[in-house]
C-alpha cells in the first residue's frame, strides 16, 4: 500500500508545482484536480487527505470566474499540501484486490445540473452531495455543453428554463452526443404541461419530473437511472478477460478527446498509444491458451499501477491494447510506458517448471489541434508500433513524419536445404515470383547438404529467417542438421520446417528437437507456400 501512497504524492507534488509556476488557473482544473485525488485516496486509504479534499469540494463556488489568480488558488495548494504528507504515513493493511477493482468499487457518478434558478442549483447540489454525487452545475446552456464534454457525466438534471435558452432547445442539441455517452437526461419543470412532456420524450429525455421535486423520490431514482447505465457500459464497454475496455469504448473516448482538443482555447493535446505484446503466438502455443490469458490479465493489472486517473486502457485486439492518456505529451507517455515496461519485464512467468518472461513494443501518437480524425491517429500510432517492432522489439518509438517514408515490409529470407537440385530450383522460382510471404519481401537461399548450411555465414541476429530443411540428406542427416541449428541459434528468429518422407517416429523427433512444422513428401510448391504463410505470421510475428 505504501507503494501507491508514493505514487500518489508524487502524483500530487507534480500537479502543484505545475500550477506554481502558472500565474493563472482553470477553476474546472482544480474542480478536476480535487475529485481526482479524493476518489484516489480512498482506494489507497489516505482517510484524512480524503476528508480534507471532500471539504474543498464543498467550499469551492462553482459559479465563480473561470480563472483564478495565485491568491485564490494557493490556499488550497496551501491546505493540500499540509496534510498529504503526513498522511503518507499512516499506511494501512492492504487489502488482497486490485487496484482497478478498488477505484471501480470506489468511484462515484458524475451528474451535471443545469438550470437557470441559483437558489434551486445551490440546493440540489448541497443535496445531492451530501448522499454521495458528484455534482457539476450550470446556469446557462453554453456552460452546460462544455461541462458536459468536461466531465462527462453519468446524468443530466435539466431545467426547462435556462439563462440563455430553455431546456427542450438544450435538449434538441444535446441528445444524440448525450446518447452516445448513454447519459440519461432527467428534465424538471415548474410546469406539468403535457405539452412539454411530449416534447421532452419525443426529444430523448429519460424522466420528466414537475416541480416541487420529491428528493425521497428522486434519490432512488438517480441511483435507478445510474446503475442501468452502468450495466449496460460494463456489457458493451469491457472487455470481460482482462478488465480493460474494449474497442468500442476505445472509439468513444479517442472522438471525446478529440472533441475537447478541437473546441478548447488552449493548446489543448493528449497522447494515444498502441502496444502490443512481442511474439505472444509462441506463449500461447508453447504454453496454451490459459496462460496466455494470465500473460494478458497480468499486463493490464500492471498497468494500473503506473497510470494516471485520466488515462484508459482498452483491448485494441488480441494481444494488442490501445491506451488514451488525456493532457499529456508525447515525453510524459514515453516515460509512463517505459515506467510499465521496468515492472513488466520483471515479472516471470511459470508454466510448470518452466518459467519464461514476455516484452512489448509501443507506437506513441501525440495528438493535437491539426489532428481530426479517429482513423489517422490510429494509423499513425501503428506506423509509430511498427516502426519499434522493426527496430528490434521491447522498445516504444513516438511518430514522426519521416515513419511515413519507412517501409515496413521487413525481408524474410528463405532458406532451402535439400539434395535435390530440382526441388532447390522449383522452390526458388516460387517463392521469388511470389515475392513475398505473410507480407513480407523474401530473399532466397540454397544448399545441398546440412554441412555447407552449417558452415554458411548466412546467420544475422537482427534478421527472420525461414529454413526448410530436408530430413534425408547426405552427410548429415536433416535431424542432426536441426538440432545443431537450435544449439547454435536457438529459436528466436529462425523458422524450421522438416521436409520428410519417413513416418511418425521421425515427425515426432522433429519435433522434440524444435521444429516448428513439419512436411511430407511430395507437395507441391503452393501447399508450401501456404504452410510458410501461417508458420512465419505465427512464430516471427
Amino acid at each position: 500500500m505504501r507503494k501507491y501512497q508514493e505514487m500518489m504524492y508524487s502524483q500530487i507534488r507534480k500537479t502543484l508545482n505545475s500550477w506554481h509556476s502558472e500565474k493563472v488557473v482553470h477553476k474546472h482544473e482544480i474542480y478536476r484536480f480535487l475529485h481526482n485525488v479524493r476518489r484516489t485516496a480512498d482506494v489507497i486509504e489516505m482517510k484524512a487527505l480524503s476528508e480534507e479534499v471532500m471539504a474543498l469540494l464543498k467550499e469551492i463556488d462553482t459559479q465563480s470566474e473561470q480563472w483564478w489568480n495565485k491568491s485564490e488558488w494557493l490556499p488550497i495548494v496551501e491546505r493540500i499540501e499540509r496534510i498529504y504528507k503526513p498522511d503518507l504515513l499512516i499506511g494501512e493493511k492492504s487489502r488482497d484486490w486490485s487496484l482497478l477493482d478498488r477505484v471501480r468499487q470506489k468511484e462515484m457518478p458524475f451528474i451535471l445540473v443545469i438550470d437557470h434558478d441559483l437558489k434551486f442549483i445551490k440546493g440540489i447540489k448541497t443535496f445531492l452531495e451530501e448522499e454521495g454525487f458528484k455534482v457539476v452545475t450550470a446556469l446557462s446552456g453554453k456552460k452546460g455543453f462544455e461541462l458536459f464534454y468536461q466531465v462527462k457525466p453519468s446524468l443530466i438534471i435539466l431545467g426547462h428554463v435556462l439563462q440563455d435558452m430553455n431546456g427542450i432547445a438544450f435538449l434538441e442539441q444535446m441528445t444524440v452526443d448525450a446518447q452516445k455517452e448513454m447519459t440519461s437526461i432527467v428534465m424538471v419543470s415548474s410546469s406539468c404541461c403535457e405539452k412539454n412532456r411530449v416534447k421532452a420524450y419525443d426529444l430523448g429525455a429519460t424522466d420528466f419530473i414537475t416541480m416541487p421535486l420529491n428528493m425521497n423520490v428522486l434519490v432512488p431514482l438517480l441511483h435507478n437511472r445510474i446503475r442501468y447505465r452502468q450495466h449496460i457500459i460494463k456489457q458493451i464497454g469491457e472487455d470481460e478477460l482482462t478488465g480493460a475496455f474494449n474497442r468500442k469504448y476505445l472509439e468513444c473516448e479517442l472522438s471525446y478527446q478529440l472533441t475537447m482538443v478541437k473546441h478548447d482555447d488552449k493548446n489543448k493535446l493528449f497522447s494515444f498509444v498502441i502496444v502490443d505484446l512481442d511474439r505472444f503466438k509462441i506463449v500461447n502455443d508453447q504454453f496454451g491458451h490459459v496462460k496466455g490469458d494470465e500473460v494478458l490479465k497480468t499486463f493490464v493489472n500492471m498497468f494500473m499501477l503506473i497510470k494516471e486517473p485520466a488515462d484508459t486502457i482498452s483491448r485494441y485486439g488480441g494481444e494488442e491494447f490501445a491506451i488514451v492518456m488525456p493532457d499529456t505529451t508525447e515525453e510524459e507517455a514515453l516515460k509512463r510506458i517505459e515506467a510499465w515496461r521496468d515492472i513488466f519485464n520483471e515479472k516471470t512467468f511459470m508454466a510448470g517448471k518452466t518459467s519464461f518472461k514476455v516484452t512489448f513494443s509501443a507506437g506513441i501518437k501525440e495528438v493535437g489541434k491539426k489532428d481530426d480524425q479517429i482513423k489517422s491517429v490510429i494509423e499513425k500510432a501503428d506506423k509509430a508500433l511498427h516502426f519499434a517492432k522493426k527496430m528490434g522489439r521491447n522498445r516504444s518509438e513516438c511518430y514522426k513524419e519521416t515513419l511515413e517514408y519507412v517501409d515496413f515490409k521487413d525481408f524474410v529470407t528463405i532458406i532451402i536445404v535439400d539434395d535435390d537440385e530440382i526441388v532447390r530450383q522449383v522452390m526458388t522460382y516460387h517463392f521469388k515470383k511470389r515475392g513475398e510471404v505473410a507480407g513480407r519481401r523474401v530473399k532466397v537461399r540454397t544448399y545441398s547438404d546440412g554441412i555447407s548450411l552449417l558452415e554458411g555465414t548466412w546467420y544475422q541476429p537482427d534478421k527472420q529467417f525461414m529454413i526448410l530443411l530436408d530430413g534425408r540428406m547426405p552427410k548429415m542427416d536433416g535431424i542432426e542438421v536441426l538440432q545443431k541449428l537450435r544449439e547454435t541459434y536457438g529459436n528466436k528468429n529462425i523458422v524450421i520446417s522438416m521436409l520428410t518422407e519417413k513416418g511418425e517416429i521421425d515427425v515426432a523427433r522433429a519435433l522434440n528437437l524444435a521444429a516448428d512444422d513439419y512436411m511430407f513428401k511430395p507437395f507441391n510448391a503452393n501447399e508450401v507456400t501456404v504452410r510458410v504463410d501461417r508458420l512465419i505470421e505465427r512464430v516471427l510475428n
